[in-house]
């Protein structure tokens, strides 16, 4: 029988007493290097997407539900889209409001050159 005062002595049924501390991420705790490096990586990814708060009028708000169900996104995909279709109808570019996809604008394809054929 196992004295409920004794912390230190192993409980030789019940198994190991737990590590104090959070438990590591992988295998092994990591060093201060490591967790630095997470750190900054972890940071670089949230400084990727930065974070804005507007107020919408009523009619901006029911513009926004129909295109969140016209589309089937999330409100933020709704409205990264729409301001890359209303950027690329301000630059001479046509998007399609249904076959858009991706983040970043489109890459405008290089055009043609047409040379006249002289007739010798």
């Amino acid at each position: 029988m196992r004295d409920p005062c004794d912390h230190f002595t192993i409980d030789l049924i019940g198994g190991i007493r737990a590590k104090p501390g959070r438990k590591p991420l992988g295998e092994r705790a990591m060093t201060p290097a490591e967790r630095k490096r997470r750190s900054r990586e972890l940071r670089r990814n949230r400084l990727q997407e930065l974070s804005v708060t507007v107020e919408l009028s009523r009619d901006a708000q029911k513009a926004l539900d129909k295109m969140i169900e016209w589309w089937g996104v999330s409100k933020k995909e709704a409205i990264n889209r729409a301001m890359l279709i209303a950027c690329q109808s301000q630059t001479g570019r046509t998007a399609s409001l249904f076959e858009f996809e991706g983040d970043a604008l489109p890459a405008e394809k290089p055009r043609k050159s047409r040379r006249r054929q002289h007739a010798g």
